[in-house]
This record gives structure tokens, sequence and C-alpha cells, in this order.
């Protein structure tokens, strides 16, 4: 099993990842989870319990914007994911949509534009098949 999912399986089961008691029973997602895991970033788990599911990819999205090691594997991650599975899970592609609308405008303060082939890779993407992380991962593992 790959370390990436191994680390996202313990921290799924983590209670780090529980929810507070005003959203009782509420967990984070499983792509939320693996993005973190693949940017080096699993303990910031905990912060995105408060963000919610609904935005937490524009969160996520905003995190990678301002660091660039950051950017580099979650990228990394999505290519493994297109190469492996041929397809994206929708949170990703929802990430992705959101790196694209804040590099079509104006810079928003301490978001730099990516090199031409970051942002190629996120408008591919956006093209790609929506698929289930559990077929993701079924396609990973073989």
């Amino acid at each position: 099993m790959p370390l990436r999912t191994l680390l996202a399986v313990c921290l799924i089961a983590s209670p780090l990842f529980a929810a507070t008691a005003a959203r009782a029973q509420e967990m984070l997602g499983g792509s939320l989870i693996e993005a973190l895991a693949a940017v080096g970033k699993p303990e910031l788990g905990g912060v995105f319990t408060y963000v919610g599911e609904a935005n937490s990819p524009r969160a996520f999205a905003d995190l990678i914007a301002r660091d660039r090691k950051a950017m580099k594997r979650y990228t990394n991650k999505l290519a493994g994911d297109m190469k492996a599975a041929g397809g994206l899970t929708a949170w990703d592609h929802q990430v992705c949509a959101t790196l694209v609308t804040y590099y079509a405008g104006a810079a928003a303060p301490g978001i730099k534009r990516p090199d031409a082939k970051r942002l190629k890779a996120f408008n591919e993407c956006l093209l790609a098949p929506t698929l289930e992380l559990s077929v993701i991962v079924e396609r990973r593992n073989r």
C-alpha cells in the first residue's frame, strides 16, 4: 500500500479529524485528506474541520496557491491520478476550477501566477472525467 494511501486511511480514522460538537458526526472528505497528505500538510486537517465540506476545495486551492512546493506536489498527485485512473474526483475538479479562476483575473495579494506548465495542467484537469475516490484508489493500487 503506498505511503500516501496509508497516511490517508490513518488520518480518516484519527479522532483529530472528528468535527466539533456543533457539527457532530461530520468528517473531512477523503479527497481533502488525500490532498493534504499529498502536499505534506496533514496537520492542517484540524483546521479544515472548521471550513466545512462545501468550502474546502476553495480553501485548499487558496492554500496551495500561496505555497509553491505544495502546488507542485498537488499537481504531481493529480497527474498520477490521471495516469493511473484516467480521471479525478469532483473535489479535485473544484480545486482546479478555483485555481483557474484565481489566475484568470487580477492577482490577489500573496498569490503569484504559476508557470505555464502548471496552468495547463489545471486546465486539463477540468476536462478530465469525474470518478469516485474509491475507483481512483483501486486503480492506483493495481
